[in-house]
């Protein structure tokens, strides 16, 4: 299904030119440490593969060149949409960033309209995830400092996807404001896929799901710098010990 109303002209130029995947992204050409960028070509984030087309499986696996796929969700949201397919030359991983679920903690279904509540809340969630998930941050780090190309992504490719781009970002020496900037891109993600569910499924009664506010990015790192020192320090803590291996192989 095209999405004529959402051409890819308009998206900003991370997004990856792909069909039914929404919020596939390079996460490179950020500014870093010592006056370099983050490599491109290199490592992406996005939401789940379980609508994609045949098409968009090859241009990932022939284009992107993608060897490491690795998936942070549950295992039962496979059932709600589909895990990578097994492909040869490319390595799945899964590693489930452990936390409690949303929907258990009293969440509304039509998410938090107030932003001042919203960012409060996502801080809460994501530095809480970071701390029970701390395992699927380290090994999605290993992975990506074995220098193949690599996607990691969630469902939405929001807020696990999320955590683990700022963690990486911030060991490269990304400045805080432009993790935040990475951060709320997937807002075009979003809107992509609201478009193509609208068209299949028509638009829901009720609008659920919660924004991207570059704001409770901040805030999160914040947090996580005080708690931990920086977020390489976090990293460190996990277990994660290749940092300059991820330097070496990730900044130009």
């Amino acid at each position: 299904m095209v999405l004529e109303h959402n051409p890819l002209e308009t998206l900003p130029p991370q997004f990856i030119p792909t069909e039914n995947i929404f919020n596939l992204r390079d996460v490179g050409g950020w500014n870093a440490a010592e006056g370099k960028k983050v490599k491109t070509g290199q490592v992406y984030r996005s939401d789940n593969f379980g609508n994609a087309t045949e098409a968009d499986i090859d241009h990932v696996v022939n284009h992107l060149g993608i060897k490491h796929v690795i998936d942070l969700r549950r295992a039962e949201e496979w059932e709600e949409s589909d895990r990578f397919p097994h492909i040869d030359g490319v390595e799945f991983h899964h590693y489930e960033m452990l936390h409690i679920k949303w929907e258990h903690i009293g969440l509304r279904a039509t998410g938090i309209s107030d932003e001042a509540e919203l960012i409060e809340f996502l801080r809460h969630r994501y530095t809480g995830m970071m701390e029970s998930g701390y395992k699927a941050v380290r090994d999605t780090l290993e992975v990506i400092a074995s220098g193949d190309p690599v996607v990691f992504h969630c469902m939405a490719g929001k807020d696990r996807t999320g955590i683990i781009a700022a963690v990486l970002l911030s060991i490269l020496g990304v400045d805080d404001e432009d993790i935040a900037a990475d951060y709320q891109l997937t807002r075009h993600g979003s809107a992509r896929w609201r478009v193509w569910r609208d068209a299949k499924f028509g638009k829901p009664a009720i609008e659920g799901g919660l924004d991207v506010p570059a704001e409770a990015m901040r805030q999160t790192i914040a947090e996580m710098n005080a708690r931990f020192g920086s977020l390489e320090r976090y990293a460190e803590a996990t277990g994660f010990k290749d940092a300059d291996r991820l330097r070496t192989q990730l900044l130009v």
